[in-house]
């Protein structure tokens, strides 16, 4: 994507819309000039001319994110890495050791957000509020998955164990998992109606896993992951009935 870009729409804020399904950001992060209100026409009929903005910095603003936190995985590598076979923290050190490196990661992109903490069934919450939320959270949650993975990795070479972590901006996982679920069920609609397969795209582990529970009570199809690596095409096809024997 470059810099700035156009978006149209019956309104601006229809516009506006368009431009955040396309970036894969929430609306109200969506920072744009508006270059024509648009135009109804005459009765509605004739002369209808559409609203344009101007959407500019996303890209700027993502990619001085990722870069920040390429910077810092580096870092903490190379500082984690002497102490990996000595270091068998409990809960306790790995939640100190996990929200310190956390919190450096997101002072280096939004440093007024804040972090809370959760501990349940030995798993660490953390819920980061405020601040620029939309790049913490990144293109199709992209950023916010980056930091998940640099945490797991920090705190495994460390304590020298893994321990179970989540990191979560705003109630994002939880809009995205609903989502998710959402359009599974409509590719599924989709596959019983045509009776051919579709699929859901490539996704990491934890989606994969949510579209196969979402229609795994479904008798009318069935999921398959299919590929290597850690984004692996889902597939859902349709379940052929039996044939009856005569």
């Amino acid at each position: 994507m470059t810099a700035e870009q156009e978006f149209k729409g019956k309104t601006v804020q229809k516009a506006v819309e368009v431009a955040a399904k396309a970036l894969g950001i929430p609306d109200d992060a969506v920072r744009y000039d508006i270059i024509s209100h648009g135009s109804t026409g005459i009765f509605g009929l004739a002369g209808i001319k559409k609203a344009r903005i101007k959407v500019k910095g996303v890209e700027r603003a993502e990619r001085s994110a990722e870069n920040k936190l390429e910077d810092l995985d580096a870092e903490t590598h190379d500082a984690a890495a002497p102490n990996a076979a000595t270091e068998t923290g409990g809960l306790e050190e790995s939640q100190q050791m996990a929200e310190a490196i956390l919190r450096r990661m997101v002072d280096a992109i939004s440093p007024e957000s804040t972090i809370s903490i959760d501990t349940k069934d030995r798993q660490l919450r953390f819920q980061i509020e405020g601040g620029q939320s939309s790049i913490l959270i990144g293109k199709r949650g992209q950023t916010l998955e980056a930091m998940q993975l640099i945490l797991d990795k920090a705190v495994r070479r460390l304590n020298g164990h893994a321990i179970r972590l989540q990191v979560d901006v705003e109630g994002y996982l939880a809009k995205k998992k609903a989502g998710l679920v959402r359009t599974a069920q409509q590719l599924a609609q989709k596959v019983k109606t045509k009776g051919s397969p579709t699929t859901a795209g490539y996704l990491n582990a934890q989606d994969r896993r949510t579209v196969h529970l979402a229609l795994k009570t479904d008798p009318n199809v069935r999921t398959q992951s299919v590929g290597e690596g850690p984004f692996r095409k889902l597939m859902i096809y349709p379940k052929r009935k039996p044939r009856n024997k005569s």
